[in-house]
């Protein structure tokens, strides 16, 4: 039984090396890359730039010292002003509701607005 798969894997080695494997050719869907010159330029010379070290004298020369704003002046009227209407203030009467002004000074006799419009309202249900 060995021999006769000796002799049968044989046969079979042979005929597989008589054929010729068939070669076609393909054709592939996508196009070929096309290198871009103006994108290896721009490669090249990135590679190729090496930046000039910066001094500290340099950097101080291109950088302006920052200094706080100076605090604006106070006008003098307003300090004069302002202790001015203070002590109006404290030599003010102070006015309570209810009570009489200075002697003498007859107080306004306060109104009573919504009589006027209860009137006007019976007139308007009369009719």
């Amino acid at each position: 039984m060995l021999a006769q798969s000796l002799r049968a894997s044989r046969s079979v080695l042979a005929r597989s090396a008589l054929r010729q494997p068939v070669l076609t050719r393909t054709f592939v869907g996508t196009a070929a890359r096309k290198a871009d010159p103006i994108q290896e330029i721009y490669l090249r010379e990135l590679k190729a730039f090496k930046p000039k070290p910066e001094s500290a004298a340099s950097a101080e020369e291109a950088v302006k010292k920052w200094t706080p704003p100076a605090a604006p002046p106070l006008p003098e009227s307003a300090n004069a002003s302002l202790a001015d209407e203070l002590s109006a203030y404290e030599t003010q009467t102070v006015e309570v509701e209810g009570q009489e002004g200075v002697e003498g000074e007859v107080a306004a006799k306060e109104e009573d607005w919504f009589e006027e419009d209860v009137a006007f309202a019976e007139k308007d249900a009369h009719h």
